[in-house]
């Protein structure tokens, strides 16, 4: 049942506003005002469907209500048509140049003046169907980038604004739509967007920003851990249901990266260029996980039972296009190494220069048993030992749950030992957890030398 049309009548005569009501009553919910104040201070709080608004009350008169009606964005939509007993060309031009949908002369003519008034209301409701059209995508149904751009930032505007930025997406979605089908990938993508809409409030936004990328803000305060958990859910509920959509044996994972205003940023652009970069880290590091945003060396943790499969090659490539400006080791994804290796490898046979290959394995005693936030734990801190200890032109990634490997270019194998030996300490002296320590394999790539430790 399609919902009553409320309409605001504004008029400063007690008689017109009940002859008015005795039209209208019957098909619509009204609301009434007797002064332009009382209109404006009414709008503060309800947004009718309409208003009709008597021009000529004393004080603020109809055109300066109509003024302020339009200078608000939170009221500017509503269709104003105006009450007069003037029928002077000149004051409906002035009236329509300001806004004004339409003119009704008083005394009211019933018929006239509901025809008009059903006749307006469809048109505007006809226009706010294109404008909502306009600003969702079509296939999720979901809001699109631009308006969730546009929502977002007006939001931030308000220094004290703050709230969660969520950028999510379908592991391998490319790898999903060629073998089921594009229509299987949309069907999967709608799903999606359904799981998505269903955790979020009715102030949050919502939107496809292309392909399989989904944005999620949370508005409001939250803490780091009601993040993470929110995340977690996110992820669990994603993989048993988007299951259902394909062959049960295989498995939809999702990638999400977070940033958090104002900590991270308070506009659109910084907060999504970071969740980016935390979203990129987690199809690094094994995908089917979630990362918060922070400086490196100071990273909150990602899921710890993230494991390492192939890697995203689209993000590779444009990772590998751009300048490394950081210190330290290059640091690749499984896949990118796997290529860099082979590259190597060939060509290392014409050349006179050795590369040597440093597996480093996190170990703990026989009767110790790691949780999997103390091995995460373990194996950022590792990874910072890598990155602050060798060369810029090495290249790294993570192996395993417990184990990175680095590349060690143009190296001899007393160099690369010294390499080893120098990551091996730097992480001992900023390991807290005991009973756990580094060994390291050194291999050169043309499978001459071993060394362990």
């Amino acid at each position: 049942m399609e919902k009553q049309k409320h309409i605001l009548i504004v008029d400063d005569v007690t008689t017109n506003l009940k002859m008015a009501a005795d039209v209208l009553q019957d098909d619509y919910k009204l609301s009434m005002a007797k002064s332009g104040m009382q209109a404006l201070e009414f709008l503060k709080k309800v947004h009718p469907d309409l208003i009709l608004l008597d021009i000529r009350m004393p004080q603020m008169d109809g055109y300066e209500t109509l003024e302020a009606i339009k200078s608000n964005p939170d009221t500017a939509s509503i269709p104003v048509v105006f009450l007069t007993v003037d029928n002077q060309r000149k004051s409906e031009i002035k009236g329509l140049k300001m806004g004004a949908m339409d003119f009704i002369c008083k005394p009211f003519e019933p018929e006239v003046m509901k025809g008009r008034i059903e006749k307006i209301l469809k048109i505007e409701g006809l226009r706010r169907d294109m404008s909502i059209s306009a600003r969702k995508d079509p296939l999720t149904n979901l809001w699109n980038r631009k308006y969730a751009e546009e929502d977002i930032t007006r939001y931030l505007e308000n220094p004290s604004a703050e709230g969660v930025f969520i950028m999510l997406d379908i592991d391998n979605f490319k790898r999903i739509n060629d073998t089921f089908g594009h229509i299987a990938g949309d069907s999967l993508l709608t799903s999606f967007s359904n799981i998505l809409q269903n955790r979020i409030g009715p102030r949050d936004v919502c939107s496809r920003i292309g392909g399989d990328e989904f944005l999620v803000f949370l508005k409001g305060d939250y803490t780091p851990n009601e993040v993470k958990e929110y995340c977690q859910e996110l992820l669990e509920i994603s993989a048993d249901e988007l299951k259902e959509q394909l062959d049960k044996k295989t498995n939809v994972s999702v990638s999400v990266g977070v940033s958090m205003s104002p900590y991270d940023g308070s506009d659109f652009d910084t907060l999504y260029s970071k969740a980016d970069k935390a979203l990129y880290f987690v199809k690094q590091n094994g995908k089917n996980s979630f990362h918060l945003f922070k400086e490196r060396g100071n990273v909150i943790k990602d899921n710890p039972d993230a494991i390492n499969t192939k890697a995203d090659m689209d993000r590779l490539e444009r990772m590998i296009s751009e300048r490394n400006t950081e210190e330290g080791a290059f640091k690749v994804e499984y896949e990118g190494f796997k290529h860099i290796y082979q590259f190597v490898s060939r060509s290392v046979g014409r050349t006179e220069q050795s590369v040597y290959m440093l597996l480093l394995t996190i170990n703990h005693g026989e009767f110790m048993k790691l949780s999997n936030d103390v091995l995460q734990g373990c194996m950022e801190e590792l990874e910072r030992a890598i990155v602050v200890t060798i060369r810029q032109g090495d290249v790294t990634t993570r192996y395993s749950s417990f184990q990175y490997v680095v590349m060690l270019l143009c190296s001899d194998y007393d160099s690369a030992k010294a390499a080893a030996e120098r990551i091996a300490n730097t992480w001992t002296e900023i390991n807290e957890v005991e009973g756990v320590y580094i060994s390291y394999m050194l291999k050169c790539v043309d499978g001459k030398e071993v060394s362990h430790s």
